[in-house]
This record gives structure tokens, C-alpha cells and sequence, in this order.
């Protein structure tokens, strides 16, 4: 019998091999942990890793149907959020689940958090029951600067009967 040994070739192209594959790791326990992969966007505040929905903590954008004016924007903030994810490893902290069974998640690309992003952009508003005023700035600066719905011609209920106090 002939034996196989492994050269230094075949070590390399084993190495390759292994980089090519998707960096996603799932390190979670339903209360807690982290998730980190490529993200898939659901709506301006959800997103899916790994086959985890996630909802993103601290704020809220526009729910299904959502129009101002003639802007559908609950597709806007859901493609806002997706364009600036792109392909970009996303890591989120995991700190517990909502009513619906998601895991809520502070979510960052590159660094940057996907919270901050969307309200600074005006896709989305600061939630201070769940961010603590986290977002507060960024919320006035939009709105100040007339960016995303902050710009457009939005009905009274857009947000529906939520307390954003």
C-alpha cells in the first residue's frame, strides 16, 4: 500500500480552500450572544443572519405599507439598510428576543452601527424606551436636514398609535 503525504502544495491549497468559505458564526444562547455573518435585510429593522432573524434595537422605521406622498418607504429604509450593508460582515450583540420570537440585536458593519446609520440617514427614528436617547441626535439632525422621511410629505399616523417618549 502507498502511503499519501501530505507536501507543502496540498497543505497550501487546503488552506485556500478553507479561507473561500462563508465567514459566519453563530455564538448564541436565546438570551444573549453574538451573531455574526452575512446579512440579508427583511425590512428597515430586520435583518437575518445565518437563518436568525434579528431585530435591530434602539429604533423603528416604517412598517409595511408605509407611504409619504407618493415614496413608498417602508422599501426605501429596508433598501437604504441593505445598500449600506452590501456584502459587509455584519456582527450583532444579542441581548435577548421580542414578542415575535426575533432575537434583538446591536448590530454593526465595519464598525458602524446599523442603528445610528438608519436614523442618521432619516429612514428611521430613535426609539428612547429601548435606546435610552441613544439615537437622539442623529433623529434631530435628520429631521433638521430633511433627510429620508424627514423630506417628504408623511400622513400623521405614519408611526400608528406608538409612544416614541
Amino acid at each position: 500500500m502507498r502511503r499519501v503525504v501530505p507536501t507543502v502544495k496540498w497543505i497550501g491549497f487546503l488552506l485556500a480552500v478553507a479561507a473561500c468559505q462563508p465567514t459566519t458564526s453563530v455564538i448564541s444562547k436565546d438570551d444573549g450572544g453574538q451573531l455574526v455573518g452575512t446579512a440579508s435585510v427583511i425590512d428597515g429593522d430586520t435583518i437575518e443572519i445565518h437563518g436568525k432573524r434579528i431585530r435591530l434595537n434602539g429604533f423603528d422605521s416604517p412598517e409595511r405599507g408605509s407611504i409619504c406622498g407618493s415614496v413608498n418607504v417602508y422599501k426605501e429604509a429596508a433598501f437604504a439598510l441593505s445598500d449600506f450593508i452590501g456584502q459587509r460582515t455584519v456582527v450583532c450583540d444579542i441581548s435577548g428576543k421580542d414578542r415575535y420570537d426575533r432575537s434583538i440585536g446591536d448590530c454593526k458593519a465595519d464598525g458602524k452601527s446599523l442603528a445610528e446609520f438608519m436614523v442618521s440617514e432619516g429612514w428611521a427614528r430613535d426609539w428612547p424606551r429601548y435606546s435610552r436617547g441613544a439615537y437622539a441626535d442623529e433623529e434631530r439632525r435628520a429631521r433638521g436636514a430633511h433627510r429620508g422621511i424627514w423630506g417628504l410629505d408623511c400622513p400623521e399616523d405614519l408611526w400608528g398609535d406608538r409612544n416614541y417618549d
